[in-house]
């Protein structure tokens, strides 16, 4: 197969239809095998190719409507915006959810303990 690969400027090496067809292939099973095998290969290539497609639309689509788009959403939090925000919009906005302060606060405590054992312990 390598012997009848050409370069494609677009796609790189190919292998022409032709060039295998024309090199031997002259029972109806091999023919068919041949055909096949390619089939498969175009079809998987197909299926991810679509697939990748699809995921890099959805992303371009979600970045431009959500993030750079000239009416994103984001557009809102200008830095002027955000420096005007007083600490508890700021917080409303990005904190922590409760359950994540608590686990904080518990492990600090924790820590606080395990240093005064420590100490004493050493002492």
């Amino acid at each position: 197969m390598e012997k009848m690969a050409t370069r494609d400027p677009n796609q790189g090496k190919v292998v022409k239809l032709d060039a295998i067809l024309n090199q031997g292939v002259t029972t109806g099973s091999n023919l068919k095998h041949t055909v096949d095998d390619l089939h498969d290969i175009l079809h998987s290539y197909y299926k991810v190719a679509r697939k990748r497609f699809v995921d890099i639309v959805c992303m371009q689509a979600a970045d431009y409507f959500l993030v750079t788009g000239p009416e994103s959403p984001i557009k809102v939090f200008s830095p002027r915006f955000v420096s005007e925000l007083t600490n508890d919009q700021l917080e409303a906005i990005a904190g922590e959810d409760l359950v994540s302060k608590r686990k904080r606060e518990e492990l600090k405590r924790k820590i606080e303990n395990l240093e005064i054992g420590k100490k004493i312990a050493l002492s």
